[in-house]
């Protein structure tokens, strides 16, 4: 099975990079046929995964730190990735036709490298790992999101989709950290055997919300779902694939590998339920109220999602029995309506419903109406489709086997369904059922709209059909350990349950008759607003940084780093010098140290001083022989002869640079300039001094030496520890070291061969 694992997340990877070199032509048919090898495999693994089969492979990452890339695949995982890549294949295709030339090499490129990356997710064992792979889709998202990124209203929504992921990302690091050091490991295997470690550990608490923060950023959950509809600017395959199908199902997917862990947690249900119910209502409430199309999509789409945050909330108690058909039925339906938004875009030249909800599509297009009454019906889950099961599903969580009495939480999921049945409503019956004919001037020409653009979609929406008129069947597919009823998905009998889901039919209804009515109430969208302004304070504050610290010039360059050195020079000896590092001991050594002391003072000064370049160079070579000296006095000779060829070679060099450099002039520097590069001067030696002599007299417990003396002969071979440091124990530093000398020797090398040119040019003009 590993080498499915490695297929499923590597194979799109190397697309990836095709598809950039490839003609645009070229590269859809090798996306299309990575994507078709991903499901291939994703069922094969599908097939040799039993119901609680759970199979880990530890590869060797870090082994020094004790962390290895842990890959998993489990029942969950594979239906993930059969999702991600049963409805990838169905965008490339249906991208092939969108586009009117086809999609671009940065698009295919960016699609692929996303399934990749959610594959990666969902087949992770090590957290950090999983990690990695989310930062993936969160880069990956917003160049997806700005792929049209001449439009304002793109390059608005990649930025804002950014931040608000990114910033989440962030949060979920920190929170794999904590949770590593509460249970020892970052292993989702091993961390399941550790829960009672994990909740005893006063660790647990920051853990856990730092996690779900990340999750609830990625899922637009409340107060974050603001992101998602901004988002809505990006291309139809993009919305589709991205928000309802993939990325958004990133936060729900780590809530679920979460709920073994903390399920158990206090704070766990609290937590889950009011964000979920909260964006529940509020996205549902923002939904109805929308004309925009994708819009109205997007909210749903984030009270869906607030649904399913509810469903784990009390899945602890109520058990995770129909997971997968709450996740596959809104992935599916909400793929279609947003390809079908974009055969509708083509077609009537327009999705604001200010428009459509005047004009009667269903009289020229009954097939695409149908389509679209399948996707809006599973939105509201009605009888005879899979959308009624999960909706069965998700209140039998809320309500439990019995009807309970009416408690706030079962309040608030009633109100938010009766929102979804209003705006389901709204989007088939506005869009469609207008009283006048559909003006036929804002359309395409109908010989330009691909078939494909009704094909892909209608191939997500079959198996909704399927599973309305034979649940057991599909959902046994799905979990074979969950027994369902027989029969097709109606309402199998009379109760309390069935009064209540009447109920919520006709209040929708209602609802959505005085749809216009609630529109008119004033929106307090405070979540968009804030996210506006830290997103343009951001903009500015990093234009501001880009304007002064990169505004040209070496002094200003130089004079920013020295800043930067005084500060972390000066917190390092004040945080931790002590009161001893400034103990003087004058002893012997002073009356030999003298003479090096003077001529590194006296040279200095004189670099200062004087004028001319070769004599601030003789003066400056001074001060090093002058160090090399007190290397060799020390009993350092191996330092000592480095410093001594290190001034020898550069002072040559030096020399015949200038010898070719006209005469310094006078200094023309205002005096307040002057006076500010010598207080930066002067504080940086200050500061430097200070820390050489708080390193010089402090006197650690454990010296660091220590261990290189005695791992050094018989790990290293090596009996010079000072080139077994550099050589091995720093072989990372040293190699650094080289790569930059190797890069400055190219840069120069370019320099001088473009000499003659820039001479010829000089002497032309």
């Amino acid at each position: 099975m590993l080498s499915f694992v490695i297929v499923i997340i590597g194979l799109p990877f190397v697309a990836a990079g095709l598809a950039v070199l490839l003609p645009r032509r070229i590269g859809s048919l090798v996306a299309i046929a990575a994507a078709a090898t991903v499901l291939g495999c994703g069922l094969a693994l599908w097939s040799a995964v039993g119901d609680d089969q759970v199979s880990v492979y530890s590869l060797s990452w870090f082994p020094s730190l004790g962390i290895a890339a842990g890959l998993r695949v489990d029942r969950f995982g594979v239906f993930f990735v059969l999702l991600i890549s049963f409805i990838g294949l169905g965008i490339l295709q249906y991208s092939r036709a969108y586009f009117h030339e086809g999609p671009s090499r940065p698009f295919l490129a960016a699609m692929l490298a996303f399934m990749a990356s959610m594959c990666g997710i969902v087949l992770s064992d090590s957290l950090l790992l999983l990690f990695i792979f989310w930062e993936l889709t969160t880069v990956l998202s917003a160049l997806l999101i700005g792929i049209d990124h001449e439009h304002e209203d793109a390059r608005q929504g990649a930025v804002r989709a950014f931040l608000v992921t990114g910033a989440g990302g962030l949060a979920l690091l920190a929170g794999i950290i904590l949770l590593g050091l509460a249970a020892g490991t970052d292993s989702l295997s091993e961390l399941t055997s550790s829960v009672p470690t994990i909740l005893a550990s006063p660790l647990h608490v920051p853990a856990l919300f730092l996690i779900l923060i990340g999750a609830f950023t990625k899922s637009a959950q409340f107060p974050f779902h603001f992101w998602l509809p901004a988002a809505m600017a990006a291309p139809a395959p993009v919305s589709s694939y991205l928000h309802s199908a993939t990325l958004v199902k990133g936060g729900i997917f780590l809530i679920a590998r979460m709920e073994p862990i903390f399920g158990t947690s206090p704070y766990w249900q609290p937590t889950l339920a009011a964000v979920g119910l909260a964006t529940f209502l509020l996205a549902g409430w923002s939904a109805v109220r929308s004309y925009d199309l994708k819009e109205l999509l997007a909210y749903s789409t984030a009270a869906y999602l607030g649904m399913l945050v509810t469903f784990y909330a009390y899945a602890p108690v109520a058990g995770r029995s129909g997971e997968m058909v709450l996740i596959l039925t809104h992935a599916l339906y909400k793929s279609a309506l947003f390809l079908l938004v974009g055969w509708l875009e083509k077609a009537a030249g327009t999705r604001c419903l200010s428009l459509l909800e005047r004009e009667q599509w269903f009289r020229t297009n009954p097939f695409e109406a149908v389509l679209f009454g399948i996707g809006a019906g599973s939105m509201a889950g009605i009888p005879l489709l899979l959308g009624f099961l999960a909706k069965e599903v998700f209140t039998r969580a809320l309500f439990g086997d019995t009807f309970p009495e009416i408690t706030p939480a079962i309040a608030v999921g009633i109100v938010a369904s009766i929102l979804a049945v209003a705006y389901a409503l709204k989007l088939f019956v506005s869009t469609f059922w207008g009283p006048l004919a559909p003006d036929q001037t804002r359309a395409s020409s109908p010989g330009t709209i691909s078939s494909w653009l009704l094909i892909v979609p209608a191939c997500f929406l079959v198996p909704l059909l399927v599973g309305g008129f034979v649940p057991a069947t599909l959902a046994g597919l799905l979990e074979p350990e969950t027994s369902w009823e027989g029969g097709l998905a109606i309402w199998h009998k009379a109760d309390a349950k069935f009064a209540a889901s009447l109920g919520v039919f006709a209040s929708g209804i209602l609802l959505y008759w005085f749809w216009r009515r609630v529109e008119r109430i004033p929106n307090a969208p405070l979540p968009l607003i804030v996210s506006e302004w830290a997103a343009d304070r951001l903009l500015v504050v990093s234009g501001w940084l880009g304007n002064s610290l990169q505004a040209g010039g070496h002094p200003r360059y130089l004079g920013i780093m020295m800043i930067t050195a005084i500060v972390a020079m000066g917190g390092g000896v004040v945080l931790f010098g002590g009161s001893s590092a400034w103990q003087f001991a004058w002893g012997d050594e002073l009356d030999y140290a003298l003479v090096p002391t003077l001529a590194i003072i006296g040279g200095a000064i004189l670099t200062v001083a004087l004028r001319p370049r070769v004599a601030k160079l003789v003066m400056m070579a001074v001060t090093g022989y002058g160090l090399a000296l007190f290397f060799a006095l020390y009993r350092a000779p191996d330092l000592a002869l480095t410093q001594i060829l290190a001034e020898t070679i550069s002072l040559v060099f030096l020399l015949l640079i200038f010898r070719s450099l006209p005469t310094l002039t006078r200094d023309s520097r205002p005096a307040g300039q002057k006076f500010a590069h010598g207080t930066i001067a002067v504080a940086t030696g200050l500061a430097m001094a200070a820390l050489a002599w708080g390193a010089g007299v402090y006197t650690p417990e454990d010296r660091a030496g220590a261990g290189h003396l005695v791992h050094s002969l018989p790990d290293a071979k090596g009996r010079n520890v000072v080139n077994v440091i550099l050589v091995d124990f720093r072989g990372a530093d040293t190699l650094g070291e080289i790569a930059v000398l190797a890069i400055a020797a190219i840069g120069i090398l370019a320099l001088l061969r473009n000499l003659p040119l820039a001479k010829a040019t000089e002497e032309s003009a």
